[in-house]
C-alpha cells in the first residue's frame, strides 16, 4: 500500500490499478496534493513486492475492505478524523476490482468512479491498453505523467507477469456479473479508446442505482487528461 495525496485530507479515496499495475501511481500529483484527498494504492497479489496467491475478485475486495475499515478506524482514534465513507476510482481492469467492492461494501463505499474499465470477458483478453500507454505516452503533454506511467510498469513485473496471470485468472470467474452497485457512481470511457467501449460502461451502468456515464475526449490516457474531474466527484 503506498499513500498519497494529502496525508492529513478529511477524504479517504482509494485507486485501484490496471492489468498489469503497481501501486505508487498518481496521475497528477500536483491536483491531488490540493485536493483534500487522501489517496490510497494497493498492489494485488504477484505485483510488485506483493506475496504471489491464488485469488478471487470478490476474495481480494473483501480483505481490501477490512483493511479499510481498520483504517478508519485507526484514525479515528488517533487524529479523531472521521472520513465519511471512502471513495473508490478503478482504472481499467482496476474497475473490476472497484465496482465489486462498492457492491459488496455499500456501507464502507461513498462514492465509485470507473475510469475506462472494460468488463471482465474483455479484460480476459489481454490489456491492449498497455502497447498504447508506452507508445504515444510523451504525446500526452502531461507533466511527468509519462514517467510516472513507465515506472508503475516496470515496478508491476518485479515478478515477471505474476500479477497479470493471476488478474486474468480472476477475471474468468464464472460468477462474475456486472456488480449491483448502490452508491454514487461515475463512469468514464474515451472517445478514441477501443479496449474499453462504451459498451463496457453501459455493462457497468446497468447494474448501477445511480450511475452516471460520460464520454470524454482520449483514450488510454483519460485518467491524467480528467483527473481533475474525478476529484471533483470524490469531493
Amino acid at each position: 500500500m503506498t499513500g498519497l495525496g494529502d496525508p492529513a485530507g478529511e477524504r479517504l479515496a482509494v485507486l485501484l490499478h490496471p492489468t498489469p499495475g503497481a501501486s505508487g501511481f498518481d496521475p497528477a500529483p500536483e491536483l491531488t496534493a490540493r485536493s483534500g484527498i487522501h489517496l490510497l494504492t494497493f498492489e494485488r497479489p504477484g505485483y510488485g513486492a506483493t506475496e504471489q496467491d491464488i485469488t478471487t475478485v470478490s476474495g481480494w475486495v473483501d480483505d481490501l475492505a477490512g483493511y479499510l475499515r481498520e483504517a478508519e478506524a485507526g484514525a479515528r482514534e488517533s487524529t479523531r478524523t472521521t472520513y465519511g465513507g471512502i471513495g473508490v476510482v478503478g482504472w481499467r481492469e482496476g474497475g473490476i476490482y472497484a465496482a465489486a467492492l462498492a457492491a459488496r461494501h455499500p456501507h464502507l463505499v461513498r462514492r465509485l468512479v470507473l475510469v475506462g474499465a472494460p468488463a471482465p470477458s474483455r479484460a480476459v483478453n489481454g490489456a491492449s491498453w498497455q502497447r498504447e500507454l508506452t507508445t504515444r505516452a510523451a504525446h500526452y503533454g502531461l507533466l511527468g505523467y509519462p514517467d510516472r506511467l513507465q515506472r508503475m510498469l516496470e515496478t508491476a513485473f518485479t515478478q515477471g507477469d505474476a500479477g497479470t496471470v493471476a488478474d486474468r485468472r480472476a477475471f474468468e470467474e464464472p460468477d462474475l456479473v456486472a456488480p449491483r452497485v448502490h452508491v454514487e457512481t461515475l463512469i468514464l470511457y474515451g472517445t478514441t479508446d477501443a479496449y474499453a467501449t462504451v459498451h463496457d460502461a453501459q455493462w457497468y451502468a446497468h447494474a448501477a442505482h445511480e450511475a452516471r456515464v460520460e464520454r470524454v475526449d482520449g483514450g488510454a490516457d483519460i485518467i491524467g487528461k480528467h483527473w481533475q474531474h474525478v476529484i471533483d466527484f470524490l469531493n
